[in-house]
């Protein structure tokens, strides 16, 4: 009888920890896996290492030995040379062949599955009792570090919420698949994209124009809206949040507001979606039409999801642990901030540059972007060389960091003429304004042509605007 034994990474926690009960196993169905990687490799190992490729997938060390030495053997030869005799021979090279139980075991793994046609079920109960010894050691560290003390909690707090993110991606299945399987999946979403189907986009932003530079915002990557101050980023994002929470998909979306207050969030988006200016609800020039019109906007964004957090001066830290809960408790499928260079870092060296801080910053938040899976828009300062510059803003203008340059997908610089809208018919018209997509990860950068109206801060393609867009204020 082989002795059955933990990983050095599991055996003091479940001694000490655990009240002496043993992790979830099932060495059965460990056994099962690898006797159908030993009768099928070609089929079977490709099932297993899919799922099984994070450290001590399997409990019994004598397993966890076999299946090292099952990978590094179809690795470097022909799949179909696996057999006991093979097997043994690479245990016995590396050192390991009696760690691992012997020739004795190994044909006992091999006689104790009959056949390898449940190959995925026996992976998915093996896979199944990894993720709970994982679960079980997170929280155990967890508690250890609390006892400790040793950071500060906020960040402990960070840790421990990505600790637990990583968990639960382990649960999801990463199977192998070779690119034979996958040229048939990329066809067919190229063709969808061809023909513009709406599930192979990411989520519309409302701007035609800008969809089709960038297919709109897709998961995990970070879209950032430079400008000056006062031209209009935040009135922009607003807008992009609005049609991505009431138009198409419907999408919940959540807000940081660093800068005005969450009330005031609110008033921006009715105004802007029921296209009424603050001046005529205060002059008393609304008609019983246009308070209709109000109202109907109103009903709109209150049946939408949008999550806003107004906490000013938040940390980097703080963040994420919200937005985390955003996704968790409402499912958000993007997430805007207003804005980066208004984050704080906690925590942070007193001698560290603000250049330093913001590279933090902005990493933190493209890696927050992948753990969600959602798309991150991020509002930025541009310098004041960026007004001084005859060429108008380049990246080069992004305020304080490049790490934002380097760490963004997509970098949109906003620009217009402040002048003109003190010009009452260039104001009602819309003032031209450019949406310059300088940076592009996964396609081409180019000019977008909008039309901002001021008194309602919205703003709309410059190809969509009709005669009966234009207020009459």
């Amino acid at each position: 009888m082989v002795q059955e034994a933990s990983s050095p990474h599991d055996q003091p926690l479940s001694l000490v920890h655990t009240g002496g009960q043993p992790y979830p196993h099932n060495h059965e169905a460990e056994m099962a896996v690898l006797g159908s990687i030993m009768l099928d490799p070609l089929h079977a190992f490709e099932v297993a290492f899919g799922r099984l490729n994070f450290e001590h997938s399997f409990h019994k060390r004598e397993h966890q030995l076999i299946f090292q030495a099952i990978r590094d053997l179809l690795g470097q030869s022909n799949r179909t040379a696996l057999d006991l005799v093979t097997l043994a021979d690479a245990l016995g090279k590396a050192g390991d062949l009696e760690a691992a139980g012997g020739r004795a075991y190994l044909a006992e793994i091999l006689d104790a599955v009959p056949t390898a046609a449940n190959v995925e079920q026996y992976v998915d109960i093996v896979h199944g009792t990894a993720v709970l010894r994982r679960l079980i050691v997170t929280c155990v560290e967890t508690a250890n570090r609390c006892f400790e003390a040793r950071e500060d909690v906020r960040s402990l707090v960070d840790r421990v919420e990505q600790d637990i993110f990583q968990v639960t991606g382990l649960s999801e299945r990463t199977d192998l698949r070779t690119i034979s399987d996958l040229m048939m999946p990329a066809l067919d979403h190229l063709e969808k994209l061809q023909r513009g189907e709406k599930e192979v986009l990411g989520l519309p932003t409302g701007y035609e124009d800008l969809d089709r530079l960038v297919t709109g915002l897709r998961p995990g990557e970070m879209f950032v809206i430079a400008a000056r101050p006062s031209i209009g980023k935040t009135a922009l994002a607003l807008n992009m949040a609005a049609n991505v929470v009431l138009r198409d998909l419907r999408a919940p979306v959540g807000i940081f507001s660093l800068e005005m207050p969450a009330e005031q969030i609110v008033l921006r988006m009715l105004c802007s979606e029921a296209r009424i200016g603050m001046p005529e609800i205060r002059e008393g020039a609304m008609t019983h039409g246009r308070w209709n019109e109000l109202i109907g906007a109103s009903q709109r964004l209150k049946d939408a999801t949008v999550v806003v957090d107004d906490t000013a001066a938040i940390d980097v830290l703080e963040l994420r642990s919200k937005a985390r809960r955003m996704k968790r408790d409402y499912d958000i499928q993007a997430l805007f901030v207003d804005y980066l260079q208004l984050i704080q870092v906690s925590g942070s060296n007193r001698n560290a540059s603000r250049e330093n801080e913001v590279a933090r910053i902005s990493g933190a938040i493209k890696a927050l972007a992948k753990e969600l899976r959602i798309p991150i828009v991020v509002l930025a300062q541009l310098n004041r060389m960026a007004e001084q510059d005859n060429k108008g803003p380049r990246l080069a203008h992004l305020r304080e960091s490049g790490a934002i340059e380097q760490d963004a997908d997509v970098v949109a610089l906003l620009h217009r003429n402040r002048d003109d809208q003190q010009d009452p018919n260039k104001a009602r018209r819309g003032v031209e304004a450019e949406l310059l997509v300088a940076k592009n990860r996964n396609g081409e950068t180019g000019m977008v042509r909008l039309l901002f109206f001021p008194v309602y801060t919205r703003f709309d393609s410059k190809s969509r605007i009709a005669d009966e867009d234009v207020p009459d204020v």
